[in-house]
């Protein structure tokens, strides 16, 4: 006889264990399905050699919406701030205040220019043209209609005011670092419109414990609420009847398929798989079509570094390192400078982010690491004689937990519902214009819930 619950949810990543919080916060009998054996999906944490190493996204916004989530359950998450900002051109770090981030880069730019000899002319000539004023009225344009911008990258856009490397370096580095794709490739609009939303990284916390703990916080308070959460358990398939969503197959804990009987499904495991699992019965041939063409995975390479001096942001401020002028390497975020927690005493943790030259097509994981492993003896002369990388995670475009399954921009989303009556998807691929990452993925929570309500009645 197959077990009832009024939801299933298929993965336990901050989209899926956030809905499954919210939905038994209003009395749903919920059960969580993951494939791996803990929860968290991507946002999570892993031990090497002493030192826990974050999955996924390291840090959180204040403001976003994950911690609404915490706080609409009645828990409050563990987090410490790491709002400070560095620059790093040609080697030499530049502090960015937390205001006017954007025109700050520009005067970088100019002294940088003036210290080689070259000066640009970049804060005489560009701020004045793309002040703060300006700027601001681009966001504004972003959100309120982004055709106002054109249809020009964000490369395209800045290639109206300078052809300066330094700058197109570090405009590069904010693309990848705020909305996963170069500025070559992301529309001028999006990224705006990311900015005017999310306000940068202007209020960002560091999880003290690992981004495990905060999770598993969230899957005690489902736990604990009449539902039930099967770890190593994936979902093989997703039965419809008459159009609707009746019941999910598992594995359960890896042993033989038993059947789940629901009055609704909420997917976390990406917008194909679910539709894989649901045999593609009752999908449009236009939802597939435009599934194929939006959903754009992102090849990445995240590497975590123990060291015994420190490297990025030696004076142990807290927060983060965009990189330009790099081959690979565009973001480092010193770990222990704000959590000594998550590495061994005297150990310094650092997280690394390298990106291919190209975010559309697959990549040589190979090669990529070798041309990470450059920039970060260029970058740090000593490395090989204080430090080593305790783990690399190469992630290809068909990697089922890549960090970037879909550009981070609305153009390449899809939406929340399915063409399956009581079955929607959340995380990654399905998030609102603006909000990106795990926030988005709350934030889809939040929705989802909210769609659930209108239409499932709980059986308590």
């Amino acid at each position: 006889m197959a077990e009832k619950y009024d939801l299933v949810v298929i993965g336990s990543g901050m989209g899926g264990l956030s809905s499954a919080a919210l939905a038994v916060k209003k009395g749903y009998k919920t059960l969580v399905l993951e494939n791996l054996g803990q929860v968290g999906g991507r946002y999570s944490t892993f031990e090497v050699d002493g030192c826990k190493c974050l999955t996924g996204a390291c840090v959180i916004h204040y403001s976003g919406w994950v911690p609404k989530v915490f706080k609409e359950v009645g828990l409050k998450m563990e987090l410490r701030d790491a709002q400070e900002v560095f620059y790093n051109v040609q080697g030499e770090e530049f502090p960015v205040p937390l205001e006017n981030r954007v025109t700050a880069l520009f005067d970088i730019c100019n002294r940088v220019g003036a210290a080689s000899g070259k000066a640009t002319k970049i804060g005489a000539g560009l701020v004045k043209e793309v002040g703060s004023k300006k700027l601001s009225g681009m966001f504004g344009r972003a959100v309120m209609d982004p055709k106002q911008l054109g249809g020009l990258t964000l490369k395209e856009w800045l290639m109206q005011y300078t052809d300066d490397p330094v700058a197109h370096g570090l405009f590069d580095s904010l693309a990848i670092g705020w909305v996963v794709a170069h500025s070559y490739e992301i529309p001028a609009s999006e990224y705006f419109n990311f900015m005017a939303t999310m306000k940068g990284m202007n209020d960002i916390g560091l999880s003290p414990q690992g981004n495990k703990y905060n999770m598993e916080m969230l899957a005690g308070f489902v736990k604990n609420g009449n539902s039930d959460i099967w770890l190593g358990s994936p979902a093989t398939k997703i039965n419809i009847k008459n159009k609707q969503a009746a019941s999910v197959v598992c594995k359960k804990e890896g042993g033989e398929e038993v059947e789940i009987e629901c009055k609704a499904i909420i997917s976390n495991c990406g917008p194909t798989l679910t539709a894989q699992l649901a045999d593609q019965v009752d999908y449009s041939d236009d939802y597939l079509s435009d599934m194929r063409v939006k959903l754009r995975p992102i090849p990445t390479i995240m590497m975590h570094v123990a060291s015994n001096e420190k490297l990025a942001m030696a004076g142990g401020e807290h927060g983060m390192e965009l990189v330009s002028g790099t081959r690979r390497i565009m973001c480092a975020v010193p770990l222990t400078n704000t959590c000594p927690e998550l590495a061994p005493k005297d150990t310094f943790l650092y997280h690394f982010v390298g990106m291919p030259k190209s975010t559309l097509t697959p990549m040589d994981p190979e090669e990529e690491i070798r041309q990470c492993m450059a920039d970060l003896r260029d970058l740090y002369p000593r490395f090989d004689n204080v430090a080593k990388v305790i783990s690399i995670e190469a992630r290809n475009c068909d990697d089922n937990l890549n960090y970037g399954r879909s550009w981070q921009a609305a153009p390449y989303q899809m939406p929340r519902e399915t063409p399956i009556k009581n079955l929607w998807c959340v995380g990654d691929g399905n998030q609102s214009r603006g909000y990106v990452g795990t926030s988005g993925c709350a934030e889809g929570a939040f929705k989802a819930v909210d769609a659930l309500k209108k239409i499932v009645k709980p059986s308590n």
